[in-house]
């Protein structure tokens, strides 16, 4: 199939364009390996996992682009996409992403105590009378048995 220059030029900077967000998806990896700190299966497993969604971005961009033409400027620009985004924003998407996660973090936390504090409260309502009518009820159960004891009503005969 015969291609432009600005049909080329278009494929060629989908192309960078793919490179940035295969960065942005790498990034995003990183930040959940560091986060959930995997051992080296579970890093093995997600590299898996980065590389197969990693592909089907490629293959996106590409059909996009030029219909999945494998050229030369395709994997440069998805080349020099990776390599500009590391160079110019992964650094700075790295503790954004960072500053995210503590966030939502701290939201849950605080939303996960607002939810429980009302369970605690009800809690504690009702463990005062449980403990006083469980006092209560043993009383008699241990004055019985003290008093009854000293009598053997209760041992095994042999």
């Amino acid at each position: 199939m015969v291609m432009t220059i600005q049909s080329q030029i278009y494929a060629f900077l989908v192309t960078v364009y793919g490179g940035f967000v295969l960065g942005f998806i790498y990034d995003v990896f990183k930040v959940i390996r560091r986060i959930l700190k995997l051992r080296k299966v579970f890093s093995n497993i997600a590299d898996i996992i980065f590389w197969i969604i990693g592909t089907i971005v490629m293959l996106y961009f590409m059909y996009i682009s030029n219909y999945v033409e494998i050229r030369l400027y395709s994997f440069l620009g998805f080349a020099i996409g990776v390599l500009s985004y590391n160079l110019l924003l992964s650094q700075f998407i790295t503790k954004a992403l960072i500053k995210i996660y503590q966030f939502v973090a701290e939201v849950v936390k605080r939303m996960i105590k607002i939810i429980i504090y009302p369970v605690r409260v009800i809690v504690n309502f009702l463990i005062i009378p449980y403990r006083f009518i469980k006092r209560a009820v043993a009383l008699p159960y241990i004055f019985v048995r003290n008093n009854l004891s000293h009598f053997n009503l209760f041992k095994k005969k042999k």
